[in-house]
């Protein structure tokens, strides 16, 4: 029996919506030795080809349509969606229909404003406390702005440029990590991100100092209510860590004084017996610095504090530097005095293994001087503690407050180690 000869292939059936052209096959399948007929309907989603096969040609044709209209329409997604996927987003688009906002632009806001939130809160809890805080009186200001406004007024306020420039290096890092509205930053944010700063205590209650400024002056300019200061108080205030306060021993300071470069001495002696710091030593002129009257002058422009006040030259510091004083002119030559640290370090160490030799040691066993981090005022301030047991008078002199004085140096030193330390003298 000769086998049956094939169909001759039919046209397809083309079904248009604009641009869109899907096509209708038209052909037959075999059913136990049974043709019957069948329409495969064949199109493009993306870059996948599809098909679909029905006995029907109308029904062909109708699904045929919906499939162009929607790929017409940029729906082509759509088509894979399961029946409760289609509910979900036909619900979706209700709800949008009257803010008019399409449905990809509010997924991308929602997913942009989640990110931001702490761990744990709801973008409702925020748009609540966002409207809580910024009643319709309330200018709108981003962190940013109320940043620029505030340094703004600390200048023309004439404060101390070196006050604003530690104040403006702390906004910038404040103002980039909350990049919104500053009547939308909680305090449980506030606490998120200090408690992710990877710095030291002493550092995250500065940074929460200069917070608690910023919202006050925002209060004061009408971009906040006075209610964000509630806030702030549910903020806990970091620690110190305990690596924070580090200090020398009086035979410590001894060495580096006795192997300093004469141009280096009156930086080290003024930190340590005097309890300036860094950056004030670097501003301070000979004429500042009265060996008759015995104190030094930090004035308010040179002060971190932006307030004037007179460190005491006590006797041991005055030996130090009626040596090496001048009328004018700067006390510390160096404009990088970091870069002549390591100078020192190095000088103290030769000596400590040189004095190993002479002792019939192994010098390269002789433990190694440490330059540590403003352990020069930090040790000031704990001999002084220990020596006069004043917090008022210290934090005077060295232009800090009493509670932290009394908080972070009254238990550090013995007064016979203060005794040591404000009797050396040159040798």
């Amino acid at each position: 029996m000769a086998p049956k000869a094939k169909p001759a292939r039919r046209k397809p059936i083309e079904v248009k919506c604009g641009s869109v052209v899907v096509k209708i096959y038209q052909g037959t399948n075999t059913v136990n030795d049974v043709d019957y007929p069948q329409f495969t309907l064949v199109y493009h989603d993306g870059v996948q080809r599809l098909k679909k096969r029905f006995a029907s040609r109308d029904v062909a044709v109708k699904e045929a349509n919906t499939v162009a209209g929607n790929l017409a329409r940029g729906e082509h997604k759509i088509l894979q969606l399961t029946t409760a996927d289609k509910s979900v987003y036909v619900q979706a688009l209700k709800v949008l229909q009257p803010l008019k906002i399409p449905l990809n632009v509010a997924v991308l806001e929602y997913a942009s404003a989640v990110k931001g939130l702490p761990k744990g809160t709801t973008l409702k809890e925020a748009v609540d406390y966002f409207r809580k805080h910024n009643p319709a009186a309330i200018v709108a200001k981003t962190v940013r702005e109320v940043a620029d406004d505030m340094l703004s007024a600390k200048r023309t306020a004439k404060l101390s440029e070196v006050h604003i420039q530690d104040l403006e290096s702390r906004l910038k890092r404040f103002s980039t990590d909350f990049p919104m509205n500053i009547g939308a930053i909680s305090g449980s944010m506030i606490q998120a991100w200090l408690d992710g700063l990877q710095v030291s205590g002493r550092t995250k209650q500065n940074y929460l100092q200069v917070c608690s400024a910023l919202f006050r002056f925002a209060i004061k300019r009408k971009y906040l209510t006075a209610d964000a200061l509630r806030e702030l108080e549910a903020v806990q205030r970091p620690k110190e860590d305990d690596s924070d306060i580090e200090i020398y021993s009086p035979e410590e300071i001894q060495e580096v004084l006795n192997v300093a470069r004469p141009e280096m001495i009156p930086f080290i002696a003024i930190g340590a017996f005097a309890g300036l710091r860094s950056a004030e030593i670097e501003r301070l002129d000979w004429n500042e610095v009265n060996l008759a009257e015995r104190h030094i002058e930090i004035k308010a422009s040179k002060a971190k504090t932006a307030a004037r006040r007179l460190a005491p030259i006590t006797d041991n510091l005055a030996a130090w530097l009626t040596p090496l004083a001048k009328k004018t002119g700067q006390v510390l030559p160096y404009e990088s005095w970091w870069n002549q640290i390591p100078k020192s370090v190095e000088a103290v160490n030769k000596q400590r293994q040189e004095t190993a030799r002479a002792a019939g040691k192994d010098p390269a066993k002789a433990e190694k001087f440490r330059w540590l981090h403003n352990a020069l005022r930090h040790s000031f301030c704990s001999y002084r503690m220990a020596a006069i047991k004043n917090a008022a008078q210290v934090a005077l002199e060295a232009g800090n407050s009493p509670k932290m004085i009394f908080t972070n140096y009254r238990q550090l030193v013995t007064e016979a180690e203060a005794v040591k330390w404000f009797a050396i003298q040159p040798v």
